[in-house]
């Protein structure tokens, strides 16, 4: 037999709509003491910001007020969007305990909004605080687990004795906000809500990068990266839950590599497991969802995946722009390539052989990528023998252990697991073409 018959070209093609420029930033000149004083004196790049004091009983008001912005549609004043949302929750426990801080006068930090439009605003930093004061007005909070005043603990507050109530509505929730003013372009605004929303949650929980990701670059490739997270195969791989409400973590024991070994079944038959939680709860499944559509990009980025967060932010900045039709083809592309893997070797599709991890990002990175080359006929011709392709990687892992074994994570062994990803595809093709 012809074995030039058997031979197959795999090579990812770009769709026309998803190509962007150089994504690198710019190194730092150096500069001297009289440049750096002209710049500050010309940039005159300041935050801009006002102080308010909201009394607690008109809080849910506020943020319930709409405006119309064309016939029929309306939209909130003050913006709680999705964007700013972390994915946990306070639970009542902790709600009642901010209502029981206003009510001894504790003092509450304040809340943090960004001024989209003239009179319009975003919050960026409180969203929890704030839910839990409407929630409280709006008598769907019912006290529980306070420490100083027990004795309220069941009640609403509307059921609250008339001077408690009185008390706590005379406090406030104290604001800064960053006004309209401060960025005089939609890019330097973005890297400013960066910067602050950065810094403003730098003394608390650390957030994970695709966190700030979707606080301060929101917009039509993070909305599906966010949809695309959902994606029971995906979901499968990684263990995390589909609500939020359902992240409330088991108890649990830890394996010995560090991974939760809970789990439970959800109502789509995933196997649900705390580590799934951490990772639903940081987002690091969005960012997964991100990592595919960027990794074909892998070219563009000179500085390597050592700065790997500056890299996705970049490339998330040009695909929000993307048209509607490339991003319904990013759609198609993500659902095809996570159920192809899935359908060849089930939840454990990126766990790199001899490893005790359950899902590997290099894995990942390398077979997604991979098989994103393949025509539906090619797919369709691996999906009869899929024996055949588990054979294929795991012999790729066996011949390229040292750069799948989680310690190369350069751009250019990045590339070569690319390259030894897409000739074991080759490979298998090959085979059940013989």
């Amino acid at each position: 037999m012809d074995s030039r018959k058997n031979q197959v070209e795999l090579a990812v093609s770009l769709l026309p709509g998803e190509k962007v420029d150089v994504l690198k930033s710019e190194e730092s000149p150096a500069a001297s003491d009289a440049q750096l004083n002209k710049r500050y004196v010309q940039e005159g790049v300041r935050i801009v910001v006002e102080q308010a004091r909201y009394p607690l009983n008109q809080i849910l008001a506020m943020f319930t007020d709409t405006f119309e912005i064309s016939p029929g549609v309306t939209e909130a004043k003050y913006k709680r969007d999705p964007e700013y949302q972390r994915r946990h929750r306070w639970d009542d426990g902790r709600k009642s305990r901010l209502i029981e801080s206003f009510l001894m006068n504790v003092p509450v930090p304040p809340v943090f909004l960004y001024e989209y439009e003239l009179a319009r605003f975003e919050v960026m930093d409180g969203r929890q605080r704030l839910t839990a004061l409407m929630d409280f007005y709006g008598n769907s909070l019912v006290l529980t687990g306070l420490q100083h005043w027990p004795e309220l603990n069941g009640r609403t507050y509307s059921s609250l004795p008339s001077s408690i109530r009185d008390g706590i509505d005379r406090r406030y929730l104290s604001s800064i906000i960053l006004l309209n003013e401060t960025a005089a372009t939609e890019e330097q605004a973005a890297f400013l809500k960066k910067l602050v929303f950065e810094r403003l949650n730098s003394g608390g929980v650390r957030l994970s990068g695709q966190e700030t990701r979707n606080a301060v670059y929101n917009g039509r490739l993070n909305d599906l990266c966010l949809e695309l997270s959902k994606t029971t195969e995906l979901r499968a791989m990684l263990g995390t839950p589909l609500e939020v409400e359902a992240s409330v973590p088991l108890d649990d024991e830890e394996a010995e590599d560090g991974e939760s070994v809970a789990s439970e079944r959800d109502p789509e038959g995933v196997e649900v497991t705390n580590m799934g939680r951490k990772m639903f709860e940081s987002m690091e499944d969005v960012e997964i969802v991100l990592r595919f559509f960027a990794y074909r990009h892998l070219s563009k980025f000179s500085q390597g995946l050592n700065r790997i967060t500056d890299f996705l932010d970049e490339f998330l900045i040009k695909g929000n722009k993307f048209d509607s039709e490339t991003l319904a083809e990013y759609k198609r592309l993500f659902r095809q390539n996570i159920e192809f893997w899935h359908t060849v070797s089930g939840a454990t599709a990126f766990q790199v052989k001899g490893s005790n991890r359950h899902f590997s990002k290099i894995a990942y990175d390398a077979l997604m990528y991979a098989s994103s080359a393949l025509t539906n006929e090619q797919i369709a011709t691996l999906l009869s023998d899929p024996q055949v392709v588990r054979d294929a990687v795991s012999s790729m892992y066996d011949n390229h252990s040292p750069v799948f074994g989680g310690r190369k994570t350069n751009t250019a062994d990045a590339h070569r697991r690319n390259g030894f990803a897409i000739d074991a595809l080759k490979t298998a093709l090959g085979a059940i073409a013989s």
